[in-house]
């Protein structure tokens, strides 16, 4: 039974929906974000022993920018590529370096698939997916997934954002004539968590309803 957690980007409906469902005797880190600036690489491996001490990782953090793409400045690009992809990479690496039984799982996205109206989160998921199926795990013990919704409806991203008919759109073209819930990726992930789906591992698992399904 895994009893430690670590968890960023836990203040999400997800990550809360999955936080409710553990046993009570689990233990949790829910890195703040004075705990862990995730632009700053050098607060990462300060957190090496959080790290490699959590039998279990949920990364869910990510940064979405809505701005058309010339109009964002360097600073807002460099933060999204630092906090959607190269944190998420020094805390896998040092997971899979320290942890021979490192259980990793990662929050990607259908936009890493098709793209995105922002254009570099949509690079950053996709370079995440590439990284999740082609990185080896270094020990049988351990196990490295990827999570890829579709559009969330009730997520933060989604009640942001402001282009309300295109997401009404996206939602209309998916053969279940609706988005997914966070509690529906949670439940996914504790069952890949607790189900003994060890064997299941560098895979970017696609859940959007069928939406590319082409027969």
């Amino acid at each position: 039974m895994y009893k430690k957690f670590l968890i960023t980007g836990a203040s999400c409906k997800i990550g809360a929906s999955f936080i409710a469902m553990l046993p009570k005797s689990s233990t949790i880190y829910k890195p703040t974000k004075q705990e862990l600036n995730l632009e700053n690489i050098n607060q990462i491996k300060r957190l090496k022993r959080n790290i490699i001490n959590s039998d279990v990782l949920i990364l869910l953090h990510s940064v979405i920018i809505p701005k058309p793409h010339l109009k964002k400045n360097l600073t807002e690009k460099i933060k999204q590529l630092k906090i959607n992809l190269l944190s998420t990479l020094e805390i896998t690496e040092i997971a899979l370096k320290y942890n021979k039984n490192a259980k990793i799982f990662i929050l990607g996205s259908e936009s890493g698939k098709k793209g995105s109206y922002d254009i570099i989160y949509a690079l950053t998921k996709a370079a995440l997916h590439k990284y999740i199926e082609e990185r080896k795990i270094l020990f049988p013990g351990q196990q490295l997934v990827g999570i890829a919704p579709s559009t969330i409806i009730d997520g933060k991203i989604t009640l942001e954002r402001k282009d309300k008919a295109n997401v009404k759109k996206s939602i209309n073209m998916n053969p279940k004539k609706r988005g997914i819930l966070s509690n529906e990726i949670s439940k996914l992930i504790y069952s890949l968590v607790f189900f003994n789906t060890d064997y299941i591992s560098n895979i970017v698992i696609d859940v959007n309803g069928g939406k590319f399904s082409r027969m």
